[in-house]
């Protein structure tokens, strides 16, 4: 299972990080080289969404608290860049192949195009990099009310004098005694 996590987590930097810097690359030269690189990058944002979808539904599938809302921002984000480039850029190739047409405005459309989706995947690395610090859950798959990691670890236990086992006694359940609710997950 780590292992699996590991290859997907490294999959998914290495292909958004192509996607998002031949995009970066091709919004600040001009479209240079966009039909040599049309392919593979569509070919990167793929695998990004298939192997982040597993990334999400192996740790974060039972939650939606804030850094869940932060994620599906971020993800919305990259996948409207990923129309806009399927859309603009792959109109622009298509126009370009005819060389009886003018150049200037297909290449102009892409250009445009690469640096809509170059704000935008900028939006979805910040966004994603960002929910890592954020808490986690607020609510269960019930919509019960759960606290975050950080309440569960900083949460101290206070027993009474009377409540505490003396070494070699029973413990058995008393009034005044607390009662500690292990996290879902946790035994």
């Amino acid at each position: 299972m780590q292992y699996a996590l590991l290859l997907a987590a490294a999959l998914h930097v290495l292909a958004a990080v192509f996607w998002a810097g031949s995009t970066f690359a091709l919004a600040c030269t001009g479209g240079a080289a966009m039909e040599r690189l049309f392919k593979p990058q569509l070919g990167a944002a793929v695998l990004a969404f298939v192997t982040g979808g597993y990334l999400g539904h192996t740790l974060h599938a039972h939650a939606f608290g804030r850094a869940e809302q932060v994620l599906f921002a971020a993800i919305a984000a990259s996948a409207v860049a990923l129309v806009v480039q399927i859309v603009g850029v792959g109109r622009a190739t298509l126009a370009l192949r005819d060389a009886a047409r003018d150049q200037a405005a297909p290449r102009a459309l892409a250009v445009r195009a690469h640096r809509v989706a170059a704000a935008l995947l900028a939006l979805a690395a910040i966004g994603m990099a960002s929910a890592r610090y954020l808490p986690s859950s607020s609510t269960d798959a019930a919509g019960t009310p759960v606290p975050s990691d950080a309440a569960w670890r900083d949460r101290s236990v206070e027993a009474s004098p009377q409540a505490v086992a003396v070494a070699g006694a029973a413990p058995r359940p008393r009034a005044d005694a607390v009662r500690v609710i292990a996290p879902a997950g946790v035994r």
